[in-house]
């Protein structure tokens, strides 16, 4: 049926803000306001300058200031919805309270923000610092192996096996690893146990509890033993100082301390993001001069130059300008640290680190 003036009635559902019952009810368009009829039984009257359109999707949702805050009527008659709303002067008006509230919400969310830029910054890596040298090596190897299966799951890589190219390797990251005061063994603790990924990518990075990667494409643009020892001795001067360990912790985030903290370091999701950012991510400056420190000391101690391995990183970065940026980029060889590297260095006075068989074989390692 209609009213005089030929606005529609039309079918709703009622919440009377008090009882959470849905009511069927007919809405009658009266002169004065929207009357709610329920079995032929007005039960409730809404002035039109009271009523407050809500949020409901495809369905009209109506408040009113007057009746309970939590009352609602529901039109799903798009007719009767647009006559009601067409007497209703008010649905939408400015509310200085909700605003003050949006700005609340807004001020709020700036300041969560901020607080989690400055955490990121300046909290994880004090915690990482701080945190580190009480880590067990053991917690720190199991680490490593999770983010190891997330690596070679990320770069789609594996191991290469090739025999003579494995012993090549093993014979060179012995040689590296007693210069460096440690050992290439498997199960001796913090061991360094390097190996080679088939993978394009031109990197070598260090994970937690001594693995290092050294990437087929980083390997294949190498010319002689001495850039490539340089190389592994940097990464092993990132392991000895437990680098892979503190960026996995800042990278991992709260979630991540607060699974060492409960014991669960074998399968948060932080650390599964986490491995990306290990080798997404650049070290600090002070620990790749560090590593750049380490790397001379070793090559010194086996009588080799440290100067190849800069040498090697300059024409990797040098030939990808204005190229697709690999991830050695991530921390390029700076001038300072080239600078740093000279005034360390040494001239060779032993023999190479692998003869030309041997250097042939590892070049090989990954089947080409």
């Amino acid at each position: 049926m209609t009213v005089a003036d030929g606005d529609p009635d039309g079918d709703a559902i009622f919440w009377d803000g008090v009882v959470a019952r849905r009511r069927p009810v007919t809405v009658r368009l009266a002169a004065a306001g929207v009357e709610i009829v329920e079995n032929g039984v007005v039960v409730d009257r809404w002035a039109y300058g009271d009523l407050r359109q809500h949020d409901g999707g495809d369905t009209a949702r109506f408040g009113c200031t007057s009746a309970e805050e939590l009352a609602r009527l529901e039109i799903t008659d798009a007719g009767v919805a647009a006559a009601l709303a067409a007497r209703a002067p008010r649905l939408h008006p400015s509310d200085p309270k909700r605003g003050r509230q949006r700005l609340r919400i807004v001020v709020g969310s700036l300041a969560v923000a901020v607080s989690l830029v400055l955490t990121s910054l300046y909290l994880l890596p004090l915690a990482a610092d701080r945190l580190v040298p009480f880590i067990p090596i053991a917690w720190e190897e199991r680490l490593g192996g999770i983010a190891d299966q997330q690596v070679k799951s990320l770069f789609g890589a594996e191991t290469c096996t090739a025999p003579a190219g494995v012993a090549a390797l093993d014979r060179l990251a012995a040689r590296l690893a007693a210069a460096a005061g440690g050992s290439s063994e498997a199960g001796a603790p913090g061991a360094i146990r390097i190996a080679v990924l088939r993978s394009g990518v031109e990197n070598a990075v260090t994970l937690p509890g001594g693995r290092i990667y050294l990437f087929d494409g980083l390997l294949r643009l190498s010319r002689d033993p001495d850039e490539v020892a340089g190389v592994l001795a940097h990464e092993i001067g990132h392991a000895r100082a437990r680098d892979g360990l503190r960026s996995l912790i800042r990278a991992g985030g709260t979630s991540y301390l607060l699974g060492l903290l409960f014991g669960d370091v074998s399968g948060s999701s932080a650390v599964v993001f986490a491995a990306r950012l290990l080798v997404d991510s650049s070290h600090s400056r002070e620990a790749e001069r560090a590593a750049d420190a380490e790397s001379a000391r070793i090559m010194a101690a086996l009588d080799r130059p440290a100067s190849p391995m800069a040498a090697f990183l300059l024409r990797v970065t040098g030939a990808k300008k204005g190229r697709e940026i690999s991830l050695l980029l991530s921390h390029p060889l700076s001038e300072e640290r080239l600078a740093a590297l000279k005034t360390i260095d040494r001239p060779a006075s032993g023999p190479p680190l692998l003869d030309e068989t041997e250097w042939a074989a590892l070049k090989a390692i990954c089947g080409q």
